[in-house]
Order: structure tokens, then sequence, then C-alpha cells
């Protein structure tokens, strides 16, 4: 086939208007690909950040400073779904919502770098946990800064302080104006301190973990509460008594008959939990007993809401590691709980009632030695009912 000069010339001039065309198509398309792997690629701009959980609870917890105003909390502690926050608590997830995102490099809050899910990022959100380690409190900068490969965006997010934990309390019952000892954590600018509602005075300059605190007048049973920036906790277990046996002196009725087998000192200062006195108890026989009661004075476990017995124990001469007592209530031998003694310090003790007996009634506290050698020695104190 012949082709003459003009046709090859045309042929030419089509053959490069294609591959010009090709190669248009071509920039075109990696450009459109690019732009969809980094979102419309401007500035990256925060606009708000809101919960991705549906519930906010925390335990033991009675009030908190709301997250934001937009949040509803009801008697459950749960907050509206996909509300917009103004601040965010630890150990929580959220979303930050804004534009220009895909290319996030990096999120921080306070300064510290967190973790977010690369597979859940897009150009208008991503999804973040605050870790436990982040930083909170008026020292900090309150910043959500978000880096791109376009820019940085900040916006102002403050972390909230955590509610307060308070883990235990010593002593467990007190007298008015003695000294408490409250143990937990997060107790950063803690702000009152009350037995229910009745407020106590803090005693000297309280630490992130423990606050002391006088005893008000008045307090018989009560929770401890502890209100810091974070919110007030609770305290899980009661402090002190609803009906008493033996503080310093023996209640009304109680007292008259004091065991067998042993040696009873009612008023010994030796080994005091608190106040001035405890029952110090020397056991002459291996199955000797420290027994208060069947003398006619009752407590009605009913009436009274009783649900369990408290009492601290002191393991003295003769007592060693393993060394046990029987607990026993009103008699009831066969519903005995086995206690077992620390030597050289005081223990609390708490024992459920239902786990010796169930007694509608009490008429009667035993400690009964367990085969421990003689003589051997234990302090008593603070025998009450809760």
């Amino acid at each position: 086939m012949c082709l003459n000069k003009m046709n090859m010339k045309k042929i030419n001039k089509q053959t490069k208007l294609t591959m010009t065309l090709a190669f248009v198509a071509m920039v075109i398309g990696f450009t459109s690909c690019k732009k969809n792997n980094e979102g419309a690629g401007g500035m990256p701009k925060i606009t708000r950040v809101r919960l991705v959980s549906k519930t906010d609870t925390l335990k033991n917890v009675i009030h908190r400073i709301n997250l934001d105003s937009n949040s509803v909390y009801d008697e459950t502690r749960q907050v509206k779904f996909d509300s917009t926050i103004v601040a965010g608590r630890l150990n929580n997830q959220y979303a930050i919502i804004g534009e220009n995102l895909l290319t996030t490099t990096s999120v921080s809050f306070n300064g510290l770098k967190v973790n977010y899910n690369p597979a859940l990022l897009t150009d208008n959100s991503i999804i973040i946990s605050i870790p436990a380690e982040t930083p909170y409190g008026p020292a900090q900068s309150n910043k959500l800064i978000v880096t791109t490969k376009f820019g940085v965006a900040s916006f102002d997010f403050p972390i909230l302080q955590p509610p307060p934990t308070i883990t235990s309390f010593s002593p467990v019952a007190a007298g008015a104006g003695e000294t408490v000892t409250i143990m937990g954590t997060i107790f950063e600018g803690v702000s009152k301190v009350t037995f229910d509602s009745i407020p106590a005075q803090i005693v000297g300059t309280p630490t992130k973990t423990q606050i002391q605190v006088r005893v008000p007048a008045g307090i018989v049973q009560s929770r401890i509460l502890v209100t810091t920036p974070g919110g007030t906790t609770r305290s899980a277990s009661s402090f002190g008594f609803k009906a008493l046996l033996y503080d310093d002196l023996f209640s009304t009725g109680w007292g008259s008959y004091l065991g067998y087998n042993s040696t009873i000192n009612t008023a010994s200062t030796t080994q005091v939990k608190r106040g001035t006195s405890a029952i110090a108890t020397t056991f002459t026989d291996a199955y000797g007993a420290l027994q208060i009661g069947y003398n006619g004075s009752t407590i009605d476990v009913v009436k009274s809401g009783l649900t369990s017995i408290k009492f601290s124990v002191y393991g003295g001469s003769g007592i060693a590691s393993g060394s046990k007592v029987q607990l026993v209530i009103n008699g009831d031998y066969g519903k005995s709980v086995a206690i077992t003694l620390v030597p050289g310090v005081y223990t609390d003790y708490t024992v459920d009632l239902k786990d010796l007996g169930s007694p509608s009634v009490i008429t009667e506290f035993v400690l009964q030695s367990l085969g421990n050698a003689v003589p051997s020695t234990i302090y008593v104190d603070d025998i009450g009912f809760i």
C-alpha cells in the first residue's frame, strides 16, 4: 500500500494529537487520584468534638462536672448520644470533626500525642481515644492539636480531672474530733470532705493519694464523700457503726459476762486501736474465749437494719502467723466464722451476719481461740454492727 507525503503528515499529526490527549488524561487521572488520597488538600480545621459512646457512667460517683452544656444527664448518668462536647475525659473515645483532615499525621492533647485509627480517618473526622496518662489540670495548655500534611489546626479542648477514687479509710470507726485517714487516688484540688452531709475539717495538706480529716460530732455511721474538681465520690463502705458493743467502754447492758479460760482486762492501754482503751484477752487454754453478753442485753438486727459485724483485733504475745480465733454469735457454734490473726498489728474485720446464722437479735459475741499457744494474748477494739 502506497501513501503519499500528504497522507503521511496527516497521520503523524493525528498520532501526536492522540498521544497528547492520552498524556493529559493521565495527568488528570493522577491528579484526581492524588486529590482523593489527600482529600481537599487545604489547611486543616477543627469545628467541634463529639462523643462516640452512648453512655457516660461512673461507679460510686454521685456528681460530676458536665462535659458540656448540650449534654443531658438523667439519674442513670446517661449522656445524650452524639452530643458536641467542650471538654474531654480520660479513657473515653471521641470524634474530632472538621475539614481537610485526611492527611492527618498526629493528634495531641495538652502536648501528649494520642493514637488514632487510620482506617477510620476521613477528610471530615478523626476517631481517637484519650489515654489515662493524658495531662489535665489548670497548668495545662488545654489545646487539641491536629497536624496534617498541609498544616496545623489548634482547638480549645480541656481535659477534665477524673473523679476521685476512695480505696480505704482508717480507722473504720472513731470519735468526734479524732483523725481519719482517707486513702485513694486523684485527690488533687480537694475542696470538701463530708460524712454523709456533715462537713469534716481537713487536716494538714492533702496529697494525690491521702487526705486526713477530723470526725465531725454526732457521727454514728455514715459514708465518706470527697469532692474535687473532678466531682464527688462516695466511699463504698460505711464509716462507724449502727449499733455499738465496745468503744473504750461497753454499751449499756453489755460487759458483765466476759468469757472463759482466759484473763480479760476491759480497759487495757497496752495496745489501743483508737481512743483510750482496748479489751486485752489472754487465753489460758488453747480454746479459751472472750465472751461478751449472755446477760439479757439484746440488739434488734431487723429494726436496726444490721447486715454485718465489724471489729478490730491486734495479735499480741503468743500469736503467730496463721493463728486463728472463731467468731460466734448467740452461742451458735455451728455457724462460726474462722478469723486469721496477724501478729503485731491491728486488723479490721467485717463479717456478714448471714454467714453467722442470720440472727434476728444479738445477745452474745464470742471470740474463741482455735488451738493457739498458751498463754497468748489478743487485743480487741471497736466492736459494733453495720
